[in-house]
């Protein structure tokens, strides 16, 4: 199973975690009161289709993105997070909570505005942190990612374990060895053959038969 041991920064999530779980609870009871208000009060029945719809809309809101930092609490912790998901997470938290700080601006709701603005940071916050991570991934200058150790690190070895052509591999030498020379071939022999002539013995010695035989 691939591991993904980034180096995500501690300081700007746990920072973002606690201040959004805080702001969401806020959020959570805020929602719970007002649908309480609008069950028990007359003087809202005029509006209270519409109050009824803004905090269910709130309340699923909040509890998506309370789910969303549980994933990626569990994920980081256990190095198996991957960039590009931690992006589109952060992506989405401040693509969701920056519409609803600006509809906020737009009503003049001052408390919604403070902690909406708190989760609109905090999300841009880790989103600059995961576009960082994702750009250094593709540029190359992003440690971790591995993969988790095989079953069989013999078969690993055996198949990965050999130097591969055109890399680097220290410990390799890389001194040059000129080929061993080939001999080359005779050259062709043009026109007729010269015989060879090999010294050939002769029958006697013919100092002995020139000396003078004594009786």
């Amino acid at each position: 199973m691939a591991k993904h041991d980034y180096p995500y920064k501690k300081g700007i999530n746990i920072t973002a975690w606690v201040l959004q779980f805080l702001v969401c609870i806020i959020l959570l009871a805020a929602s719970a009161w007002l649908l309480w208000l609008v069950n028990s009060e007359d003087l809202l029945d005029r509006y209270s289709s519409l109050f009824t719809a803004a905090a269910g809309l709130q309340i699923a809101i909040v509890l998506v993105n309370i789910i969303m930092n549980i994933i990626e609490i569990v994920l980081i912790a256990k190095k198996r997070m991957p960039v590009e998901l931690y992006l589109s997470s952060a992506c989405l938290k401040t693509t969701v909570w920056g519409i609803i700080f600006i509809l906020d601006i737009v009503t003049l709701s001052i408390i919604s505005i403070i902690l909406t603005l708190v989760l609109t940071a905090t999300s841009l916050l880790q989103l600059i942190h995961g576009a960082m991570l994702v750009h250094r991934k593709r540029t190359g200058t992003l440690r971790g990612g591995n993969y988790a150790p095989t079953a069989n690190p013999g078969l690993a070895e055996a198949q990965y374990g050999a130097p591969q052509a055109g890399y680097y591999h220290p410990g390799v030498s890389t001194e040059y060895k000129s080929p061993s020379p080939v001999p080359s071939p005779a050259p062709p022999q043009y026109g007729y053959s010269v015989p060879a002539y090999a010294p050939q013995a002769t029958g006697g010695s013919y100092e002995l038969e020139s000396r003078p035989q004594h009786a």
